[in-house]
This record gives C-alpha cells, sequence and structure tokens, in this order.
C-alpha cells in the first residue's frame, strides 16, 4: 500500500507552522509518522483497523452519535440519544482515522472526517463549549449532565460525573491527532477555544473552579495540545487540574455513585502509594502524572508514580498485562495480589496500561516500563479485537467457561473505539531518541528516520518477531557519526517475566542472546535493559540481535490464590492459553505435569498464521466408581490474543499442574 508523506511530527510542534517550541521529555519518542511498518505481525493488524475497524465504528456512530452532534448544530430535530459520554465515541474513531491517514492516503476517508470536523465546529457553542447533551436541552440536559456547566463533575449537582471533561479531553486528543496527520488547523482551532474555556473556568481565581474532573482523561489531553502548539498555560492547567484531586470535597448532603476511592480523589496526588480505583481513569491519569513529571521535572509526582508502579507491577498486573480485578469496586482494582483469573481486565484499562508506560519510559529511560507494556500489548490488548477487525472484547479474562464471546458493539461502546485509535498509533512506540541515544524499543519490520546526535538517522529492522527472536538493524546515518544504539533485551530474554517478583519461570534454561555488529560478537552488558553499542556509524552497519525463544512455563506468587498448583505457557513476548476447539471442547480436565515436553510450530493456515505450543500432558477422567484417574493426553496452546476466533469455547491461561486441580 502506498505511504503518504507527512511533514509533521506527532507529539511535537510542526516546524513552520507558527507554533513554539514543546518543552522535552527526558527521552523524546520518535513520532509514529517517522515510523513505517512493513512488518509480518503489526501492519496486516494495522491495516485491518484503518480497513474494517475504523469504518464499522463510523458507522455505529452514525446510528446515534452523529445525529446528536447534527442535533446540537440545529441541523436535525429530536431529543438526546445515549449516554452523555458518547459523544467520545466519535471523537476517538476521528484520532484512529486520523492514524490511518499517516499510513496510507484515502480521499473518501480524508473527505469523511473533514466533514466530521466541520460539524464540530458547527455544533461548537460560541464561547467554545460543546457537549452535545446540554447543548440540546439546556438545563434540563439528562441523565448525569444537570442542569449547571461543569459542576456535577464531582458531584456538585447530581452526585454523579458528567464526563463534559472527558469527552472534551478525547476531542482535543483527535484534534492534536488530525492536525499532525494532515497539517489542517481547522480541528485543532475547535480544540483551542475548548481547553481556551476551560482553563478560563478552572484555575486558582477566586472566581474559578477548584474541583477535580469525574472521569481523568482531560489531564493528558491538554499535555499534547500543550507539545502540538508549544502553549504552556496547557501544561500547567492540566497540572492544575491533577492537583485538585484529593482537595476538593463534595457539598455537604451530595452523594456520589462511588467513594472518593474510585475517582483517586480521597488523598493528593502526591500523597498517592497505591493503584486505587476505576483501572481506566487512573491509568490515564496515571499518564498525565507521568508527563507533568517528566516535562515539568515535577519530584512529587515522579515519586509518587514511581510508587504507584511498584504496586502495580508487584501486586496487581495480570500476566497478559491487564489491569483491574474487578474485586470490591466496579471496573477497578482490588487489594494487592487479588488477581482472580475471571477478572474484569478491560480492554481500555490495557490500552491505558500502555499509554502510562510508555510515559514511564520517557522519564526514566528504563527498558522495564516497555518490558510492561509491550506483555500488555501483545497480549492483553491485542486480545481485545477479532482478527476480522469487526469484534471486540469488553473485559479480557484468563479463563472462559465456554458463554464468553467478542461482540460488534456496547452500550458503552468505550473499548471499540479506543482499539480504533489505540491500534494504529503503535509505530510510536517503537523507538526513542535523547542526545546521542537511539532506543530500538520494540521490534517490527520497516524504516524510522530521527535525529541522533544532530545527524539524521535511518534505520531499518528486519523481522519475523514475535515468532522469531532475530531483528536486523541496518543503521545509515546521512554521515558518518559517533552515537550510541540502545538495543533493549526484553526480560523475558534475561528470565524475568515482569521487573518485580510477581511471576516468574519455573525453568532457567542458558541465557540465549546475542548481538554483532558486521557479523563481530558484541559483548551484551545489560544496563537499564538495554545493551547498547557506541561506535562511529557508517551507511550500511548491521546490528543483529538474537534472542533465544523456548517454551517457558510461569508460576505466579504465592499470595496469588487462584493460580497456585498452576503454570501459564509463554514463547517470546506472547502469553499462551488452551481453547476447547483443539481438545474436544473442553479444557477444564486437563493438566500440564512438570516433566511435559513442548515443541512450537510455526502454522501459516491457523489464525492468521501463529506459533503453536503442543506437546504431551494429562487428561483427568472420572470413572463409573467416582475414582479419578489421568491417562495421556495431547495438548495444544495458541497465542491468548488469538482466542476465540473460532467461536466461543473454554479456555484457559492458567493450567493445573496437578490432577486435583482439574475439573474431571
Amino acid at each position: 500500500m502506498k505511504r503518504i508523506l507527512i511533514t509533521s511530527l506527532i507529539l511535537t510542534a510542526i516546524p513552520g507552522a507558527g507554533l513554539a517550541a514543546p518543552r522535552e521529555y527526558p527521552v523524546n519518542p520518535v513520532p509514529l509518522n517517522q515510523v513505517h511498518l512493513n512488518d509480518i505481525f503489526w501492519k496486516p493488524r494495522i491495516d485491518t483497523n484503518c480497513r474494517v475497524t475504523v469504518p464499522a465504528c463510523f458507522k455505529k456512530c452514525e446510528e446515534t452519535r452523529i445525529p446528536n452532534f447534527m442535533r446540537a448544530a440545529k441541523l436535525k430535530d429530536g431529543a438526546y440519544k445515549g449516554d452523555p459520554f458518547d459523544d467520545s465515541d466519535l471523537y476517538k474513531v476521528a484520532e484512529g482515522a486520523a492514524y490511518c491517514l499517516a499510513f496510507a492516503p484515502d480521499p473518501a476517508a480524508r473527505k469523511y472526517l473533514d466533514d466530521l470536523v466541520d460539524l464540530f465546529g458547527k455544533a461548537q457553542q460560541p464561547d467554545g463549549y460543546l457537549y452535545t447533551s446540554r447543548i440540546i436541552h439546556g438545563d434540563k440536559a439528562p441523565g448525569r449532565a444537570g442542569p449547571v456547566r461543569w459542576l456535577n463533575e464531582m458531584g456538585g449537582v447530581t452526585g454523579d460525573d458528567s464526563h463534559e471533561l472527558y469527552n472534551a479531553g478525547h476531542m482535543i486528543e483527535a484534534a492534536v491527532a488530525h492536525f499532525q496527520t494532515t497539517n489542517n488547523r481547522t480541528f485543532l482551532d475547535i480544540a483551542i477555544r475548548l481547553a481556551d474555556l476551560i482553563n478560563k473556568t478552572w484555575g486558582p481565581g477566586a472566581d474559578q473552579l477548584k474541583i477535580s474532573p469525574g472521569h481523568q482523561e482531560i489531564e493528558l489531553a491538554l499535555v499534547k495540545l500543550s507539545r502540538a502548539t508549544g502553549e504552556q498555560k496547557y501544561l500547567d492547567l492540566a497540572k492544575f487540574l491533577l492537583d485538585c484531586r484529593g482537595h476538593y470535597r463534595r457539598p455537604e448532603g451530595v452523594k456520589l455513585a462511588f467513594k472518593d476511592d474510585y475517582y483517586s480523589n480521597k488523598v493528593p496526588l502526591v500523597e498517592l502509594t497505591q493503584a486505587v480505583g476505576h483501572a481506566v481513569r487512573t491509568g490515564y491519569m496515571l499518564s498525565a502524572m507521568t508527563d507533568v513529571a517528566a516535562l515539568l521535572g515535577d519530584a512529587g509526582y515522579t515519586k509518587a508514580v514511581d510508587a504507584i508502579w511498584a504496586d502495580t507491577v508487584g501486586s496487581k498486573l495480570y500476566l497478559h498485562g491487564g489491569l483491574g480485578s474487578g474485586v470490591g469496586m466496579s471496573e477497578g482494582f482490588g487489594n494487592a495480589f487479588e488477581m482472580p483469573n475471571n477478572g474484569y481486565n478491560e480492554t481500555c484499562a490495557a490500552i491505558a496500561n500502555c499509554l502510562w508506560n510508555e510515559r514511564m519510559f520517557l522519564l526514566h529511560g528504563d527498558a522495564k516500563y516497555i518490558d510492561v507494556l509491550e506483555r500488555t500489548l501483545y497480549n492483553g490488548f491485542l486480545s481485545g479485537v477479532s482478527l476480522s477487525g469487526d469484534e471486540f472484547f469488553y473485559p479480557n479474562p484468563l479463563v472462559s467457561d465456554g458463554g464468553y464471546g467478542r461482540k460488534k458493539w456496547f452500550g458503552c461502546a468505550c473499548c471499540p473505539v479506543n482499539v480504533s485509535r489505540f491500534l494504529p498509533s503503535v509505530p510510536g512506540l517503537q523507538y526513542g531518541v535523547h542526545a546521542d541515544q537511539l532506543y530500538v524499543n520494540l521490534f517490527a519490520g520497516g524504516s524510522a528516520e530521527m535525529s541522533v546526535a544532530a545527524t539524521r538517522v535511518k534505520l531499518t529492522q528486519e523481522t519475523r518477531y514475535p515468532w522469531d527472536g532475530t531483528v536486523k538493524m541496518t543503521v545509515t546515518p546521512e554521515k558518518p557519526a559517533s552515537f550510541t544504539v540502545r538495543v533493549r533485551i526484553p526480560g523475558w530474554a534475561r528470565n524475568q517475566p515482569v521487573p518485580t517478583d510477581l511471576y516468574h519461570y519455573a525453568d532457567a534454561p542458558p541465557s540465549e542472546v546475542t548481538l554483532t555488529v558486521n557479523g563481530q560478537p558484541q559483548p551484551v552488558q545489560v544496563d537499564k535493559g538495554y545493551a547498547a553499542v557506541t561506535r562511529s556509524w557508517q551507511a550500511g552497519d548491521v546490528l543483529t540481535l538474537t534472542l533465544g525463544m523456548p517454551v517457558r512455563r510461569v508460576l505466579a506468587h504465592e499470595k496469588v490464590a487462584d493460580d497456585q498448583g498452576r503454570v501459564a505457557l509463554e514463547r517470546g513476548p506472547l502469553v499462551y492459553c488452551f481453547e476447547g476447539v483443539d481438545h474436544a471442547g473442553k479444557v477444564f480436565n486437563l493438566t500440564v505435569p512438570d516433566e511435559a515436553a513442548f515443541d512450537a510450530q510455526f502454522r501459516p493456515e491457523l489464525l492468521g498464521g501463529v506459533t503453536v505450543i503442543s506437546g504431551q500432558g494429562k487428561v483427568a477422567r472420572r470413572g463409573a466408581d467416582g475414582a479419578v484417574a489421568t491417562e495421556a493426553a495431547a495438548l495444544t496452546a495458541i497465542p491468548y490474543y488469538a482466542w476465540c476466533n473460532r467461536g466461543a469455547g473454554q479456555m484457559q491461561v492458567w493450567m493445573p499442574r496437578l490432577p486435583d486441580k482439574a475439573t474431571p
């Protein structure tokens, strides 16, 4: 597919566009439109997203979301239909559509998007306000909107959050994406008018609001707007809204739908040390907190996000990178080590986890955050969308009795539309640059251009990752230059599934990591998860990384009750599962003994092409006398992300090691 050359930079102000230079992260991402994928794994998924997922989501939005904007613009009569947060769905798909334009020119898609932007402009009020429910119905807006702008964001009137600022945040993110992939300011100017209204409404002044937003999202969006425009005021506003949390208390007698913990509003955020609250809301909030820590050098926020990350990855991260057990709090975090395998693990929470860990890397330059990001990306996130691109999971459990499957849409449709925007943004996660340091974080075929040590450099990857661990990187500076290429050595290749003791491998084979430059072996000395190669690079130098990919057995921390006596399988970055379709419809009667041997084989005809793990296990059977006996059984495991693409059925990730955990 022919690519379109985009002159703008994602997360970076456009040179010559009359915008100030943005603040820099300690490590800066290489924007997605400077990364050109030609990859066997991610490119087909992104192509499917652009061809199928985005149009399918737009089609659903045409039923209720777009008519609401038409009513707000006085182009259509009638009452608002849907939930107050539905505006955000259309914004998220618009963001995904904008990213898709960075991969392939599509005049019809561009016109559709431009027409939407025109509609947004017509619906926007003269002072910048844009929230269709209230625009249509005024002070009699239905649902959570309430009679007064903003004040019910945290309990001012109705006791519930209206999502006014949540919607605004997703609109701002979409506008930044549109601007940076089309070079057209129309949508960005709409977003600026709304952001300026919020900036006028919230602040330290006597007549300004000091209440924290309900559903976190606006904060990270304002950071993006600040980065795109170079305007400090939006970054300052993001920090102000974060600082409100834990200080504002709802008026006496007004009750919230949930406790303060749900909104992460119990204590000031700089005092927060544990992951609490709604997993998606908290993930977005943590992303913005990390932005503030990185861009403002804020020590208080840095200390907080470091502590919360340690708590999350040490006691609340599911094996597939999912967040939110749903125990004790709707769609939220449970207590430490409280991770039932049928836990919630919302697709949006996996996306938020990726966004947060990318920012933690940009703050600290440590590969452990990319290890968590990669685990989530390939497993807990990717399972959220079918291989066909038009069916979705809301929760992503690690076990299913067969009655759970993907759906075309949901009443609260945040997950499908979130997939549509996040999947095409994946190339922007691949590389980072700091001064004379080039970070290679994710492995995917294609090329990228970046500036390192004041020199333009093109880096090309050739690989079959995640099916094969060989990555050939050709480094081509525009002129000979000295700099360092820091190649991530994944935690899974260093016998460490996660950067804590939450999970560990039951086996510890010899390390199989080699690194060569132009065929000459290099020492693999790992620092912060990277092997660094410093040299005077010449055009055409070839850096080759080889990672062994044996089948690994994973055990959970002894405090994770549901996983005791059980084992999970991994290969490379992928978590595997057992599906009933491969085992006569049943998996709960199977065991994976410690002595079982496994082989891995790539099967191009299966599930779009996957490496399958196969071996001999046991099946438990109950005889007529009630006694349980075991016999040999062939076992097949597939990548977790691909389950339920052959119909709903039993599935299990954590398999019994002994018959007493099996169901005969």
